[in-house]
């Protein structure tokens, strides 16, 4: 069953032959307090799943300057300066981990 807040497959996905070379790499929901994501690392070279992830963030700060009314210049820069704090979250959290 299909969750009423789920987005619609992409046009390039519905009808598209199931033999792999059209596959998901991330699921990710919000729900309320964390995100619950399921990946796929679908590349060899993890520096192409960094492209994806470059242009999913462009995807991203178009969408924020059509429905939220913030400039995709302004929310592009809001987004890099997420990236960096979650991942001096991330290194600090692993740093922690490591040390108990």
């Amino acid at each position: 069953m299909t969750h009423k807040h789920a987005l619609p497959e992409p046009y390039p996905v519905v009808g598209a032959p199931e033999d792999g070379t059209v596959l998901e790499v991330a699921r990710v929901w919000i729900n309320g307090r964390e995100p619950a994501i399921f990946v796929r690392p679908a590349y060899d070279d993890p520096r192409a799943m960094g492209v994806l992830l470059a242009e999913l963030c462009w995807q991203f700060s178009d969408a924020y300057q059509e429905h939220r009314g913030v400039s995709q210049r302004e929310a592009l820069e809001l987004l890099k300066q997420g990236w960096s704090e979650g991942h001096q979250r991330a290194e600090a959290a692993q740093t922690q981990r490591g040390a108990q």
